[in-house]
């Protein structure tokens, strides 16, 4: 199989085409069906299609295409009233019912919420001939809990198609759960002998994964620590830590998105009122993984938010010591930093192609992209980024391991979208397709061909790449 840092030659290749005129015949003659089974892997958190503090209006402006199609009941002064997902929608994660544990269900309030990945890309992507599965992992947890979740939608993978490896496509932290997967997770727990998880995977495909951390998860945390450790009765108080919480939706979002233990649940109200469950494979007796707390569920987006930040991933000395050993027993972090678990021994020339793509916004939308804060913020401090982090966190090409027996490394970056120099560019959350605006919609201020179009053809794209590169 060649190596995928062959994506320079035939980039060129492309380009002479495109020069010749021949560009467009020969991207529609390249296939987009993959020899493996394509597992998504979603990102951090979640968003409500019309957020609490929008209004009405302003949802109806931002929104208009999701309100469309998911809302029953408008009112023009509270906003959708009825939210629900359409037949052909409910595989889509969030999921109302769990697919591993028929005991897990969550509220009917999952439906006013994005899917983490929109039905124009899944649908895209089994149009080329393609098997996708779709995670479904719990929004604010551990690296390792998000790892082994996803390591059942891998195993269901192989199990239903029958292939012996899959091709990972990871968002934002869905890249680094599946790493975090092929490096140390056996495929059963219970028998070592069944071998890693990093043998079942052929390629993992990095949209906006921040191998350095993720600038805004460090600012949240930085605040977080301000207001709890510093101002409050101690890093997991959920009471002074509630400002920076609700930047991610807070406890309420929180909550619709759990798992329910549903028991003899009949209605979504005896739903609503049974026990919260963070994952499958859950301990009754873990406080943390069943009938979460506040504060359990702060501590669980605490932890998810600083195996996110910068200290942990990029192994940087957080600025205050002792409040980084409080953290880490507050959250039950054993490792002191990503690299004690995942590194170059485990990593480099280990049989996986690693990929990257990367977004970059060029001026902020304020109509359409909402509050610029974030954005501002890690421009003035980092440098360019997507609205949540930086390019350079995004490019596998700069992870810096060593060269491999073929002379290439397995660790390589193909595309990052900016549009146009006009362009306003591409947002971080493009990558998920559920709302056009967060990339260019005028052709004029899109990326050139071949990633010009919307998110759908993003990914139709990306895998004629992998097809390309012998997957």
């Amino acid at each position: 199989m060649n190596n995928i840092g062959s994506f320079a030659c035939t980039r060129a290749f492309l380009l002479v085409l495109l020069l010749s005129g021949g560009a467009s015949s020969a991207f529609a003659s390249e296939s987009c069906q993959l020899e493996y089974p394509v597992v998504l892997s979603h990102h951090f958190g979640f968003r409500k299609i019309c957020p609490d503090d929008w209004t009405a209006a302003q949802c109806q402006e931002r929104e208009s295409d999701a309100i469309a199609k998911y809302c029953r009941s408008w009112d023009s002064q509270t906003g959708c009233t009825q939210w629900f997902l359409p037949a052909d929608e409910q595989h889509l994660a969030p999921r109302k019912a769990n697919r591993y544990d028929v005991n897990l269900v969550r509220p009917d309030a999952v439906f006013g919420y994005h899917r983490y990945y929109s039905k124009a890309i899944v649908d895209r992507i089994e149009a080329c001939g393609n098997d996708v599965f779709i995670a479904d992992k719990p929004p604010y947890a551990s690296y390792q809990i998000r790892a082994a979740s996803l390591r059942r939608t891998v195993l269901e993978a192989l199990h239903i198609t029958g292939a012996d490896k899959v091709i990972i496509i990871g968002l934002s932290q869905g890249v680094q759960d599946a790493r975090y997967m092929i490096a140390q997770l056996p495929v059963d727990d219970s028998n070592v002998a069944s071998g890693m998880m990093g043998e079942r995977v052929a390629a993992l495909v990095s949209m906006a994964g921040e191998y350095k951390g993720a600038e805004a998860s460090s600012l949240g945390l930085s605040m977080t620590y301000v207001a709890t450790y510093l101002g409050g009765d101690g890093w997991d108080d959920p009471v002074a830590g509630e400002a920076v919480w609700e930047f991610e939706g807070g406890e309420a979002d929180m909550t619709d998105i759990l798992w329910r233990d549903k028991g003899n649940a009949i209605s979504d109200a005896e739903l609503i009122a049974r026990p919260t469950v963070l994952t499958e494979g859950y301990d009754i007796n873990d406080q943390a993984l069943y009938n979460l707390t506040t504060r359990d569920k702060f501590r669980s987006y605490l932890h998810a938010i600083a195996n996110l930040s910068s200290a942990y991933m990029n192994d940087k000395a957080y600025f205050d010591p002792t409040a980084w050993r409080a953290l880490r027993q507050t959250v039950g972090m054993d490792e002191e930093a990503w690299s004690d678990l995942v590194n170059e021994s485990n990593e480099a020339c280990n049989g996986v192609e690693y990929t990257s793509y990367a977004a970059r916004v060029r001026n902020w939308d304020n109509e359409y992209w909402g509050d610029s804060l974030i954005y501002s913020a890690i421009s003035l401090l980092y440098g360019a980024n997507d609205g949540y982090a930086t390019v350079a966190t995004q490019r596998f090409d700069r992870v810096g391991y060593g060269v491999c027996a073929n002379g290439q490394r397995n660790f390589n970056h193909v595309k990052t979208l900016d549009g146009n120099f006009w362009s306003h560019g591409y947002n971080h959350v493009f990558f998920t397709g559920r709302n056009p605006m967060d990339g260019p919609r005028s052709a004029s201020m899109q990326e050139s061909a071949p990633y010009d179009g919307d998110s759908a053809d993003f990914y139709e794209q990306v895998l004629r790449d992998l097809h390309s590169s012998g997957f």
